[in-house]
């Protein structure tokens, strides 16, 4: 058999690829990934977890005035960017 640097080489740092690589280093396997800029990935980075964050954001208000029903007192709730 061949003798290599690496037992795994992953292309690419998305969510799956970390993910892989991860997975195989926890089993013991020698790994690299190559990514050109960010590990992450587009969902993670620019897209569906920036996206979420600012959603759950977006809720706050809804979230603090449903809390005074359940006994919280939040004082003055003020936004500001």
């Amino acid at each position: 058999m061949a003798n290599y640097d690496y037992d795994l080489f992953v292309i690419g740092g998305g969510s799956g690829g970390v993910r892989a690589a991860r997975r195989a280093a926890q089993l013991g396997k020698r790994v690299a990934i190559a990514e050109e800029y960010r590990y992450g990935g587009t969902c993670v980075i620019r897209g569906c977890v920036p996206k979420k964050l600012m959603v759950y954001a977006s809720q706050y208000s809804e979230h603090f005035e449903d809390a005074a029903g359940f006994g919280w007192n939040v004082g003055t709730r003020e936004f500001s960017w």
